[in-house]
């Protein structure tokens, strides 16, 4: 595409934000720079802290509502109430103002910043009792899309694809679980980032990003204003499909 059919005018402005996991973070793009981005660790209490942080945010640069050209968030995998709040948020925002909104990966978002790795590339979030949300990218590809794994399924999953020789980079709060679940199976070749809390938060500059990279694969995106709203993407395993789980396996 060049940049005289590029959809990214000098007029565009894009909100995004996460409310996916522990923490909270709120970005503005004019065109493709970034204004500003606000992060709060805020231990899940989007409920109380995620408008307060938008308007202060939004009066940071001097930008009135009605100044947007498009909505993005993540729709998950992570912590269920967030992801409904931001979800909800969002789709009534894109509703009022009429322009797009956009849903990205929590996982997406959370590898942006190390895409381009030559190693597989395992972003992950600790879903508690041995059990992870994860993905797989290679060369910014995706190679295994967002799913949650139960104990064994994440080294089973990566042996079928014979990765158990070939160098992983783990990252996200999950890393921990999941550098014990492939140790235990043999994997021998896993980088694990630093395990810290800016490393394992997702920038909202990420999902700006991201979502606008979608626009420009799909220009139609912003013609169509807003269509309809987006949907959350929880990954999540029942009780009852657990249980069945470990039926076939005895």
């Amino acid at each position: 595409m060049t940049d005289k059919e590029c959809p990214i005018t000098q007029d565009f402005y894009m909100l995004a934000f996460d409310t996916s996991g522990k923490s909270l973070s709120i970005a503005i793009l004019k065109e493709e720079k970034l204004l500003v981005e606000k992060f709060l660790n805020i231990n899940h209490q989007h409920s109380i802290n995620f408008l307060p942080a938008l308007e202060q945010v939004m009066k940071m640069v001097e930008l009135e509502y009605s100044q947007l050209s498009a909505i993005a968030t993540t729709i998950g995998p992570g912590s269920f109430t967030g992801i409904r709040i931001g979800i909800s948020t969002a789709n009534t925002m894109a509703f009022d103002l009429d322009i797009p909104v956009i849903g990205v990966s929590s996982l997406r978002a959370l590898a942006e910043p190390f895409i381009s790795t030559e190693k597989y590339l395992l972003p992950a979030f600790d879903a508690r009792g041995g059990r992870v949300y994860a993905a797989l990218y290679k060369d910014g590809k995706e190679i295994i899309a967002d799913r949650q794994f139960v104990e064994t399924d994440l080294p089973n999953t990566l042996s079928k694809r014979e990765l158990k020789d070939k160098p992983l980079l783990l990252i996200g709060d999950g890393s921990d679980t999941s550098k014990t679940l492939l140790q235990d199976a043999g994997f021998n070749q896993l980088k694990q980032l630093k395990n810290t809390d800016r490393i394992n938060q997702i920038s909202a500059e990420a999902v700006a990003r991201i979502a606008i990279e979608k626009i420009k694969a799909k220009p139609t995106i912003l013609e169509n204003k807003y269509r309809q709203p987006i949907t959350a993407n929880y990954c999540a395993i029942t009780q009852a499909e657990r249980n069945l789980k470990k039926l076939k396996e005895v």
